[in-house]
């Protein structure tokens, strides 16, 4: 057996959402919990993603005597 699990938005309305999805071909079961997101647990953001990238680079390994990427490491 194969679950899904499904993240809602504080606004979603899980009810319509729940029949929606009891009513699909092949699900067995549904069921909610409910569950504060500790900040841990929160997705990371884009800007969190894209900062993680920047500081995995290492910055010895960058030829800064072209001036197209040296412009871009100035920003």
């Amino acid at each position: 057996m194969t679950q899904i699990v499904v993240t809602l938005a504080s606004n979603a309305d899980e009810n319509l959402l729940r029949r929606m999805i009891e009513n699909m071909k092949g699900v067995v079961k549904t069921s909610l919990k409910h569950a504060e997101m500790q900040e841990a647990d929160a997705e990371p953001t884009l800007l969190d993603s894209l900062h993680a990238i920047k500081n995995s680079i290492d910055p010895s390994v960058i030829d800064l005597s072209d001036s197209r990427t040296n412009y871009i490491m100035s920003k």
